[in-house]
């Protein structure tokens, strides 16, 4: 039995050939009582009913995160190549998933009908299996509403002459309840967690289905969906409204309040083990932001975790995220991160670098170290030393800024040295081994330390034929693991995809709450949370002048997002629901927006300078520039539904202006 529990893991959470097996019925297989009378054919249904659960491939399908503006991926033949210069259309696959989760959708409710007749299976375990597949239904519907806006709704199981030209879509509210109910349905016979079976980490539980419904309402209560008179048009046929053109508050009252079913759990259930991951409740004496900030993203099944995925998927993404964001040679390092993001991360103090006692400094090179490079007091001036240096930085004990990088990365938030791999900082994924480092140097530059060279001519930026390099001038460092050894690409350890952590239920808290009661104490409180965190000062310690004042606390609020959720597939939704991913590039000298998806994305001047020369002392890279011209259309809101679909049916009508 345990090797067929492994087995079944192995296959639920391994995408094993899941467009394959939900094109079929039961019976395309074996007789339909040969399927629903064994266990082994029951679960391995119920695997593949799962298997839709894709992975997060950030880097690559996933246009996310690339399509957003707080990175660029360099790789012409990724999808997000051509979204970002507007070249898709009706007719376009670009990461077309449309068939695939209603084909999902329809496996769900077979096997809800058809699992009572399995004499195998408890009737306990039968109604867990229920709940499950209800979570995955309501689940599936909100991936669908999330890139497609409002669907066809079906909600029981349909014979295979039912008629499907006459289907029309649902409106969007109808389908954010319709997913609500299916996440309270679920959770009424699902556990509080997996913890006392660790063996199915991985499935919802009740954390999980109340996490969606925080996620899911609140991307219903902003303003792409509550209010918005730009969608006045958009109807079915019959002139039934598609979108809510009247605003109601209480869609904030409702996304607060089931954010805070989620914190109730992680506050008045300890056994839940929920809460902001702190390096030092997992093994380590004291407090370390910046380890902490690093772990969360690399330990699986921390206590920050709420839905996810492990094994053979999620380690190979996490496997594939690392070579595309570590600099070359030997890796692709194409994963670059624009300005915009840079500048968002605060200052060590607190505030943000547009704030005139921020103490940020744009330009020239810091004549003194951060107060975390060498807590450890080595001497780096002995290959001993070095490689110890080496070992702090890669343990975390050392991170920073240090004499002689651009004064914009110095005294920085821990959250961006956690984030962000820049010019002249000291690789961490490389082993203390002298040779492997001094790999990543060009001549002159071989110190022993390894430092990432991004400027034209750098190891990392080679010009000619060389094309795997960052176009920003920076790396994601985020989600890479400083132990590993990326020279030979060897892992320490085995990794997950994150779907869903306990911050981001913060976060929605918080937002939720300031759009209708802007000085309620809960606003504060778990905003310091994350801040404690993320080892600096609370925003009304180090931006009074916020407080209580609902649009500028917004701002910071969207900026804290930004900032916590970097790189994870969160800022591409955030801007969208927001309806902030049309702002205009007015064509100014230098990039004053905080928001926008089209126009000019900016970062370091990657093409600067004579190649044969440039080093670290050259200035010439440090110049702001435009790396790209996006096109942004506000069509591109939504993903068009597949023509393939509209040529179907004349009930379903296409989304805005595609």
């Amino acid at each position: 039995m345990k090797k067929y529990i492994n087995l079944l893991l192995f296959v639920l959470f391994g995408l094993f050939s899941c467009a394959d097996f939900l094109d079929k019925q039961p019976d395309d297989m074996k007789t339909d009582d040969m399927v629903w009378s064994s266990r082994v054919e029951v679960e391995q249904y119920l695997a593949n009913v799962y298997a839709a659960v894709l992975p997060h491939n950030l880097h690559q399908d996933d246009p996310w995160v690339g399509c957003s503006d707080e990175c660029d991926l360099s790789w012409t033949v990724y999808r997000t190549y051509g979204i970002n210069l507007g070249n898709w259309d009706t007719n376009s696959t670009f990461y077309d998933k449309y068939a695939l989760w209603y084909r999902a959708i329809r496996a769900s409710f077979v096997f809800e009908n058809n699992i009572d007749r399995c004499g195998e299976i408890s009737n306990d375990l039968k109604i867990q299996y229920k709940a499950e597949v209800k979570f995955l239904r309501g689940y599936y519907y909100w991936l669908l509403i999330r890139q497609y806006g409002p669907v066809v709704l079906i909600k029981e199981a349909q014979p295979s002459n039912a008629p499907w030209t006459t289907f029309a879509r649902a409106p969007f509210d109808e389908c954010v309840d319709y997913i609500c109910e299916m996440m309270d349905e679920a959770e009424k016979d699902l556990p509080l967690h997996w913890w006392h079976d660790a063996r199915w980490l991985g499935k919802p539980n009740k954390i999980v289905c109340k996490a969606v419904k925080s996620i899911v309402l609140t991307f219903a209560a902003s303003p792409q969906w509550n209010g918005n008179k730009e969608y006045a048009d958009f109807k079915n046929p019959d002139g039934t409204p598609l979108a809510n053109t009247i605003y109601d508050e209480n869609k904030w009252k409702k996304a607060a309040a089931a954010s805070k079913e989620v914190i109730d759990i992680a506050e008045k259930y300890p056994e839940a083990q929920l809460r902001l991951y702190k390096n030092n409740e997992h093994g380590d004496e004291a407090f370390n932001p910046y380890k902490s900030l690093v772990d969360v993203q690399l330990k699986s099944w921390n206590c920050e975790v709420i839905f996810g995925r492990y094994g053979r998927g999620g380690e190979s993404e996490t496997n594939a995220w690392m070579v595309h964001s570590s600099p070359s040679p030997n890796n692709l390092g194409g994963v670059g991160p624009t300005q915009r993001l840079v500048d968002a991360f605060l200052m060590e103090n607190g505030k943000p670098i547009e704030d005139p006692g921020s103490g940020y400094v744009s330009s020239g090179f810091a004549t003194s170290p951060g107060n975390h490079w060498n807590p450890n007091n080595r001497n780096i001036g002995t290959e001993q030393g070095r490689k110890e240096m080496i070992s702090d930085i890669r343990k975390c004990d050392t991170w920073g800024h240090w004499t002689g990088e651009w004064n914009m990365y110095a005294n920085r938030e821990p959250r961006f040295y956690a984030s962000i791999l820049y010019n002249k900082r000291v690789i961490p994924q490389i082993p203390d081994d002298i040779v492997k480092r001094n790999y990543y140097s060009s001549p002159g530059q071989k110190d022993g330390f390894g430092r990432v060279e991004l400027y034209y001519g750098g190891m990392s930026r080679k010009s000619g034929s060389h094309t795997f390099y960052s176009k920003t001038g920076y790396l994601a460092f985020k989600k890479n693991d400083p132990m590993a050894d990326m020279r030979d690409r060897k892992y320490p350890q085995r990794y997950m995809n994150v779907f869903t952590r306990y911050a981001e239920i913060l976060l929605n808290y918080i937002e939720a709450l300031n759009e209708y009661n802007p000085t309620h104490p809960d606003i504060r409180k778990y905003w310091d949370m994350i801040r404690e965190r993320a080892g600096v000062p609370g925003v009304f310690v180090a931006s009074p002048q916020i407080a209580g004042d609902k649009d500028l606390q917004r701002a910071f609020i969207l900026r804290e997002r930004q900032i916590e959720l970097c790189l994870e597939g969160d800022r591409y939704f955030t801007t969208r629901r927001r309806w902030l991913a049309h702002t205009a590039d007015e064509g100014d000298a230098v990039d004053n927006r905080k928001y926008g998806d089209g126009g000019r994305m900016w970062g370091m001047d990657v093409n600067a300078g004579d190649p044969a020369s440039n080093n670290f002392s050259f200035t010439g890279f440090y110049n702001v520039v435009s790396f790209e011209e996006r096109v942004f259309r506000k069509a591109f809101y939504l993903f068009p539904i597949p023509q393939a679909e509209i040529d179907k049916s004349k009930s379903i009508v296409q989304n805005p202006w595609w």
